[in-house]
């Protein structure tokens, strides 16, 4: 087989082989696995900061200057 014939066909083999693998990330079920995977990462820190902006909101209420604005009539 001559060299340039064998640098042929493995330019092929590899194009094939890179196209195959582009296909594959890109399939509609890999997108959902990875969305899943984003999902699952991030939703313990959106409830924790959920829960911090609860404790802020409950923090403000209560604040005596709040209290005091409330007592003395004015908001």
């Amino acid at each position: 087989m001559e060299e340039a014939e064998m640098q042929l066909k493995v330019k092929k083999v590899t194009d094939k082989f890179t196209e195959s693998m582009y296909v594959l990330a890109n399939e509609p079920s890999v997108a959902l696995y990875r969305l899943q995977e984003h999902v699952r990462r991030s939703l313990p820190e959106l409830a924790e900061h959920k829960e911090q902006q609860k404790e802020f909101e409950r923090s403000f209420i209560y604040s005596p200057r709040y209290l005091y604005r409330i007592l003395a009539g004015g908001f």
